[in-house]
């Protein structure tokens, strides 16, 4: 057991399990809230995975979100019945690489952690019910085809990606959910909902050693014994973009503009750690609402607030995305590039660098006001190699030549493509 005490001065324990569960409780004195996420590093990126004994094993894209939602069903009902009976909220939710199981609550909070920690360790699988999910999912995928914001992104990311399963819906298809069966659900809830797998997160104004000590019982009959070592097979993603521009036409007001970087991971830990933050602050020097170059996109009416930036980077991938919504997107599209091709050149100041670090420090000690940011961050950096609580560090450390050449690297042109979505 570890005792840690974060950047704003909140307790941190850490006790990682006999069964290999690794669990994190953070009090915060005086919240009445208490927040819980139980999660699996097992996302719809692991698709494929070799098992022992029988190699490798493909899976049909979406079952990680597939299984997701078969796991709050019972034989007896529901497990939302269950949290509703203790005045808690619960939800879950998948994405390229992890699952999470959540609640928050004021009253019976040891009932409802109870209660999440035994409904992800009973899935309630029949032929039945997973074949009514099949309908479910199907309706929730073909209404996703219908709102521009997934639309315009996933087309981004097949005119960025070639063969990595980034392009694929986290739902998967319509296509591939039928293929979906029990036994292929149960052979991916042995491989990745194994404990050494997961990780547990408690934070509110709760007793550290009560928590652990609630935890480690109930997960003494959890599963375990069946322990496997995850080797998870990701494609080789050739150099250069798919395509430089897709564009559709969808039931909208008015013209939705992305243009996307294909980017590279500079590596695992605070590497990669470093790259989030520096590349943050680029977007921000681009996007923020106080930047010249927002300032005169705004100005010329090619912007509204709907234009954003944002960078994503992984172990696994790394990209970036600009946009919004505009009334001229090949204008748009031409000032944008002319405006980050003249900060290259300019390159980012000393002065600017510092200044962003500080905001970025000030932003990174508000947001642990949230126990929902708190809780889903950590365990993302923990799943991602690297630390939330490494973040002031690795701020520090960050110079302005390592913003700049990753302002050189990252914002490619000859390795960017554009998503446009236009009024049928």
């Amino acid at each position: 057991m570890a005792l840690a005490q974060v950047i704003t001065g909140e307790d941190l324990l850490h006790e990682t399990l006999t069964n290999g569960l690794n669990v994190y409780v953070m009090k915060k004195p005086g919240f009445q809230k208490k927040y819980a996420v139980y999660a699996t590093h097992y996302g719809s990126l692991d698709s494929k995975f070799e098992i022992a004994g029988e190699g490798l094993v493909a899976m049909p894209d979406g079952i990680a979100h597939f299984l997701e939602h078969k796991l709050f069903e019972e034989e007896n009902g529901h497990v939302f019945d269950r949290f509703s009976e203790f005045g808690a909220s619960v939800n879950a939710y998948t994405s390229y690489t992890m699952t999470s199981y959540l609640f928050s609550t004021i009253d019976y909070f040891p009932e409802a952690l109870r209660e999440l920690l035994r409904f992800v360790q009973t899935p309630y699988l029949t032929k039945e019910n997973v074949q009514k999910e099949k309908g479910i999912i199907e309706q929730e995928l073909r209404m996703y085809e219908d709102h521009p914001d997934r639309r315009i992104y996933r087309n981004l990311l097949n005119a960025l990606y070639q063969k990595h399963p980034i392009r694929i819906d986290i739902g998967g298809t319509v296509e591939s959910i039928a293929k979906i069966d029990v036994n292929l659900l149960m052979k991916c809830y042995h491989t990745f909902y194994q404990p050494s797998n997961m990780a547990v997160f408690v934070v509110g104004d709760v007793d550290l050693d009560q928590v652990i000590g609630n935890i480690s019982s109930q997960m003494e009959t959890g599963q375990a014994g069946n322990e496997q070592p995850i080797n998870r097979i990701y494609p080789t993603e050739p150099k250069g973009i798919a395509k430089p521009w897709i564009e559709q036409t969808l039931n909208i007001s008015q013209p939705r503009y992305y243009l996307g970087f294909k980017d590279e991971p500079l590596g695992e830990g605070n590497l990669l750690l470093k790259q989030q933050l520096a590349m943050s602050m680029i977007w921000r020097t681009l996007s923020a609402k106080s930047s010249p170059v927002y300032e005169d996109l705004y100005a010329k009416g090619l912007i509204d607030d709907s234009f954003g930036a944002s960078f994503s980077g992984m172990p696994q991938y790394a990209f970036s995305v600009v946009g919004g919504e505009t009334n001229d997107p090949d204008q748009l599209d031409s000032v944008l590039r002319k405006a980050i091709g003249d900060l290259k050149r300019r390159k980012l100041s000393s002065q600017d660098v510092e200044r962003m670090k500080r905001r970025a420090l000030g932003n990174y000690l508000g947001s642990f006001n949230s126990l929902e940011y708190i809780a889903n961050s950590f365990l993302f950096h923990q799943f991602s190699g690297t630390s939330l609580l490494e973040f002031p560090l690795v701020l520090e450390t960050i110079t302005v030549d390592d913003v700049n050449d990753m302002l050189d690297r990252g914002l490619n042109l000859d390795e960017s493509a554009v998503s446009l979505l236009v009024p049928e």
